[in-house]
This record gives structure tokens, C-alpha cells and sequence, in this order.
């Protein structure tokens, strides 16, 4: 055992960068000359678009940069040099002194183990005794529904929302003087999201929040940091940069964050029905979905909006043949008007909350994209698929380059982005997307729901689940929301 004071400078600045140069194994320049200097009790927001350089940023700062990255300049953490402190003085140093949020819950907890075992990590890898009732009670704190009988259920029987909720509370039960929290909201509706970050704050005394929700920037940093193909273009205060940014960079994010007043005013027409689903019934340890009914039509998009855990996702994922129903029917309706008990092939196409998890890690991303093609007998060339997968990337805004990656080169914005234009040229019914751009900045957001948009203009059927309640309502023809333990429509 030892205390937080023996292996920090208890007056230094919480972050100081000078000259930070970044370039992974495989030769790609994440970050160039950063400098950044955060002081106590500060709270700082980091936004910018995907692959500007925010997460390689954050795994910097803790130590994670994969084996073989080429890091010049210097770089400290409370007082911590991070490039020649020994590994067990960073390992001490990490959810004691400096908490970290993942972006993806599931890939930060073994799938074998009890969600109560991962809280309960944060006092055993430090060799600190658990207390008692410890998991029960971290999760009753972040607002899990029947944590008592959730403690043991392994993360798959969790919604994203609700794990990004558990790890929030394993992140930070040692109240660290320094959160690092790499889009912690992403899963989270609006309000939780808020609760999320009011919970952070009072368990550190410092924050550096990634994100690209600029409403969350505005009601919880102090500062704003804005960066741009690997470095910091801009920085202030948060009520003057969001005001009145001054770089390009700054002035493109800001332009593109959904505004209240952006509800759709024209509803589209309602196309022929699709998918009729009737008196479904779902149950994990409790009741998610009761008798519920939808309708879903060719030209339209639904949105489904509603607590995290309340059953969003399982609607979906029952829709898309991923799960069957305890109870009731779901019918899908092919362009001749024949009903059919099971999905024709290609008829539905999904996008996964987890885009990385999506993507075969084992193909290059020009094979992720041609995957739906090929499935339906469409043949090729290598060549040829390859020019096809690149002007499919240039059409929605990503570098033709992208395409002789692997999925796990990609930033997770990215990635959804790919995972978005895959299920598109497979030229579905119906697309089910679930939180599409809950990990996208704010300029990829609107291009994707743009993508959505003109896909039901081109009288696609699209079911979108999402937190993101004012970006939703600009494109939705009809939204339901969780009420009582059912969906209803406005």
C-alpha cells in the first residue's frame, strides 16, 4: 500500500506538454509540436474532428502508446514525467491519482467477468482492501436501475449507455486529482450525460473531457482546447472560443453543432410498409420491452429515444434477426407487398453502436465496404473494388487512402463512418442505426445524418436510435419515446 502524495508533485500543473511529436509504429504523424499546460482544479474540454490526433493525445498522457511510437518533447501528468518514469510508477499513478474513461466500455472490460469484478479492479490492482458492498454501491451511485441484481451480470447483458455508466464509477472511486475521459458521453442521453459529468466533477479535482459535444464543453469546462490534424489551433475560455472562434478549424465545429431551432419543418411522404412489428415482449433479468408495436416505412426515418437500458437497442436488434422476440411477431414486406416470416437477404442492414467492433479486423477497409456486394453475387476484380471503395470514401468526405487500411487504423469516427457507408451501398429496405454519430465530432454528425437523410429520399426505410435529441429531430419524420415502460409516438 501507499499514498497518492508519495509518487506526485502535489503543486504542479495537473498536464504539461511542451513540443509533443507523436508517430505511431507505422509511420503516421498523430501529433506535431503540441504544447499544453493544464493547472489545478481545471476543467478542459478537447474537441475537434476524428483523427485530428484528441485520443492519441489522452493514451499519451497515460502511458499507452503502442511499442515501437517514435514521442519527442516532454511530457508530464502531476508532476509525472510520463516519457522516463518506470512502468510501476505510471501503473501506481493510474486510477489514484489520474482516472481514465474509456470511449468503448466493452473493449475496456473482459467479457468473461462480472461487471461487479471490474469495479471492484480499481482497489485490487492497487493491492487496497474492497469494501464492502463496493460494486453495489458505485453502481447504485451512477444511476443503474436493479444494481442489486446487475453486480453480477456480465458486460453483453449491459446497453452501452449502462457500462459507460459502470466504468465511469470504476474510473473514479479513488477521487483522482485528474479525470482524463475520452468521450465519455458518447452512449448517454442528454440528461444522463449531464448527470455523468456532474458525478466526474465531484470526484476529481481536474478534468480533460474529449469529446465532440459542444453543449457539454459549455456546461462543464472552463476551457476549451481545439485541435486540427494533430495540432492546437486554438484555446480560451470556453463562453469566448464557442462564441466567437477565430481559427477556420474552430469555426467549422461551431457551425456544425445542431441548434434547437434546427426541428425538421417538411415530414417526408410515408412510403409502402416495410416491417410491421406487433406485441413484442423481451426480457433480460427484467422486462425491457412490453407488447410493443411499430411500423416502419419505405421513405421515412423513425427515431427512438429514451433512457439508456430502456430497451432501444433490443428493439433493433430484434428487427434486425439479432435477437427474437420472448413473445409477438415481426413481418417484412418486400417491394412486390409479399409479408415474409424471416428477413430476405440484404433486406435490412445494420450499424453497430461499436464501429470498430463491426469491422472485420482481418480485411482491409475496401474489402469491410464490398463485403454486402459480394455477399449478393456482385464479382470484381481486386482492382476494380479498390477504385470503387475509394470513390465511396472520397462521395462522404474520408481520404481515398483509408481504403488499404484495417479497421483498427481507423479513429473510432472513422470507422462509424465506413460502417455507415457499408450498410448504404448494399441498397437496403431498411437501415437500422443505432447512436450513428455518437462517436463523431460535430462536422462528421452532420455529414452522416445527411448520408441517412438522403438515403430515405431515395425511399429508404431508416430506424434511428439516439441520444442526440435536437440533431434527431432535424431529419426524423416521426420519434417515439420510452414512456412507462413502453415507446410511444409524439
Amino acid at each position: 500500500m501507499f499514498s497518492k502524495t508519495a509518487i506526485v508533485e502535489p503543486e504542479a500543473p495537473l498536464i504539461e506538454v511542451k513540443d509533443l511529436t507523436v508517430s505511431y509504429p507505422n509511420g503516421y504523424q498523430a501529433l506535431t509540436k503540441v504544447n499544453l499546460v493544464v493547472d489545478q482544479l481545471a476543467t478542459l474540454g478537447l474537441v475537434g474532428p476524428s483523427g485530428c490526433g484528441k485520443s492519441t493525445l489522452v493514451k499519451t498522457l497515460l502511458g499507452l502508446l503502442p511499442k515501437g511510437s517514435k514521442i519527442s518533447g516532454s511530457v508530464k501528468v502531476v508532476g509525472i514525467d510520463i516519457l522516463t518514469a518506470d512502468a510501476e510508477q505510471i501503473r501506481k499513478a493510474r486510477g489514484l491519482i489520474v482516472g481514465y474513461i474509456a470511449q468503448d466500455p466493452f473493449a475496456a472490460c473482459d467479457p468473461m467477468r462480472r461487471v461487479g469484478h471490474h469495479i471492484e479492479a480499481a482497489w485490487k490492482m492497487h493491492q487496497l482492501p474492497v469494501p464492502a458492498n463496493a460494486a453495489l454501491d458505485q453502481l447504485n451511485s451512477v444511476g443503474i436501475e436493479n444494481a442489486a441484481q446487475r453486480v453480477t451480470d456480465r458486460p453483453f447483458a449491459f446497453s452501452g449507455g449502462m457500462l459507460q455508466r459502470a466504468s465511469i464509477a470504476a474510473g473514479t472511486v479513488h477521487q483522482p486529482q485528474l479525470v482524463l475521459a475520452d468521450e465519455p458521453t458518447s452512449a448517454l442521453d442528454a440528461e444522463l450525460a449531464g448527470d455523468v459529468l456532474d458525478l466526474i466533477d465531484r470526484r476529481s479535482t481536474g478534468l480533460l473531457l474529449v469529446t465532440h459535444d459542444l453543449a457539454l464543453v459549455t456546461g462543464h469546462c472552463e476551457q476549451v482546447v481545439v485541435m486540427s490534424a494533430g495540432e492546437i489551433v486554438e484555446r480560451g475560455l470556453t463562453s469566448q472560443v464557442l462564441a466567437d472562434p477565430k481559427t477556420a478549424a474552430a469555426k467549422k465545429l461551431v457551425a456544425a453543432s445542431p441548434k434547437l431551432s434546427g426541428k425538421k419543418t417538411q415530414q417526408r411522404a410515408r412510403g409502402q410498409l416495410v416491417i410491421e412489428a406487433s406485441k413484442l415482449n423481451h426480457s433480460y433479468a427484467t422486462q425491457v420491452l412490453s407488447n410493443q408495436d411499430l411500423a416502419v416505412y419505405a421513405g421515412q426515418i423513425i427515431g427512438i429515444q429514451g433512457p439508456s437500458g430502456c430497451g432501444k437497442s433490443t428493439l433493433l436488434r430484434m428487427i434486425g434477426g439479432l435477437e427474437q422476440p420472448d413473445e409477438g411477431t415481426i413481418r417484412f414486406v418486400d417491394r412486390q407487398g409479399v409479408k415474409h416470416r424471416n428477413r430476405p437477404r440484404g433486406f435490412v442492414m445494420p450499424v453497430f453502436q461499436n464501429p470498430v467492433g463491426s469491422l472485420s479486423q482481418r480485411w482491409p477497409i475496401w474489402r469491410c465496404l464490398a463485403e454486402p456486394l459480394r455477399a449478393a453475387g456482385q464479382r470484381k476484380s481486386k482492382t476494380e473494388w479498390l477504385d470503387w471503395a475509394r470513390q465511396q470514401l472520397d462521395a462522404i468526405g474520408l481520404a481515398e487512402t483509408l481504403a488499404l487500411r484495417k479497421p483498427r487504423q481507423l479513429s473510432v469516427g472513422q470507422a462509424q463512418r465506413v460502417a455507415i457507408l457499408r450498410a448504404l451501398v448494399a441498397d437496403p429496405a431498411v437501415i437500422l442505426a443505432d447512436e450513428p454519430s455518437a462517436s463523431l465530432d460535430v462536422v462528421s454528425a452532420k455529414l452522416i445524418y445527411q448520408m441517412l437523410s438522403k438515403a430515405a429520399d431515395n425511399g429508404t426505410g431508416v430506424v434511428i436510435v439516439s441520444h442526440d435529441t435536437t440533431r434527431l429531430a432535424t431529419v426524423a419524420d416521426r420519434i417515439i419515446y420510452h414512456h412507462n415502460g413502453c415507446f410511444i409516438e409524439s
